[in-house]
């Protein structure tokens, strides 16, 4: 199995946190919140390799990242060769583009490098060997789910309904942006935006798959945060930065 950090976003909701860098290189305590992401893919034991893929005005950062990034999962730093928000390629098409370029010829799992969670991967990898997967998140409550991608499973875990941001939500699980693709349905990722999909919302990906293929949801228990926001950075810092 490979994995794939998506790392290519332009971070405009965070404002000068930044500083005009990329927010997956924040600190949180004396690490990154990538440094979090890869540690996590890096314990699972079927990923044989890391890869994260950015756009070329961060590449460099993130080459000097993993250079003296020390133990760990090796880690491949890849530019998907946008630069600038007009010419991005949006996370579908980035998980495209690696598929393409890459010659991929393995299970992959895909996630999102804004991510901060301290649960184990390891279930989603084991189903994607055989299944698509979405990782999942129980938020709790009906009106935290309005902030998110709500997803619908039956009992036997399989994906029955998707909706961005519902004003009324009918499930309490959340997408996490975590992706588990068999080597067998690689395929499924062209044929969404071949299909007229926007490669720049990676919720319609869940969306368009489980209307045409059987999709399992793996639900997660633990912390998670997505890091999409000034307040959700500072939540990240001090849940996780002790």
């Amino acid at each position: 199995m490979q994995a794939l950090v998506l790392a290519a976003g332009w971070a405009t909701r965070l404002g000068s946190i930044t500083g005009g860098g990329p927010k997956h290189l924040l600190p949180i305590g004396s690490r990154t919140v990538i440094d979090f992401v890869v540690d996590r893919l890096g314990a699972i034991p079927e990923v044989e390799r890391v890869t994260v893929i950015t756009h070329d005005v961060f590449f460099p950062r993130f080459m000097e990242w993993a250079a003296h990034r020390g133990s760990g999962a090796p880690v491949t730093v890849m530019s998907d060769g946008t630069n600038s928000l007009d010419t991005r390629l949006g996370a579908v098409g980035d998980m495209a583009y690696f598929i393409r370029e890459s010659g991929i010829d393995d299970d992959l799992l895909a996630i999102a490098g804004d991510n901060l969670f301290d649960f184990d991967l390891a279930p989603l990898a084991r189903a994607a060997h055989q299944n698509l997967v979405v990782g999942l998140y129980d938020v709790g409550s009906l009106e935290l789910a309005t902030r998110y991608g709500v997803v619908e499973v039956d009992d036997e875990d399989v994906v029955t309904s998707f909706v961005e941001k519902p004003e009324r939500p009918r499930s309490t699980l959340a997408s996490a942006a975590i992706y588990g693709i068999p080597r067998a349905r690689l395929g499924a990722v062209q044929a969404f935006m071949d299909a007229g999909g926007d490669p720049d919302k990676s919720g319609e990906l869940i969306a368009w798959l489980h209307t045409h293929e059987r999709v399992l949801g793996q639900v997660f228990a633990g912390r998670w945060i997505d890091i999409g926001s000034p307040d959700e950075y500072a939540r990240a810092q001090a849940e996780f930065g002790g």
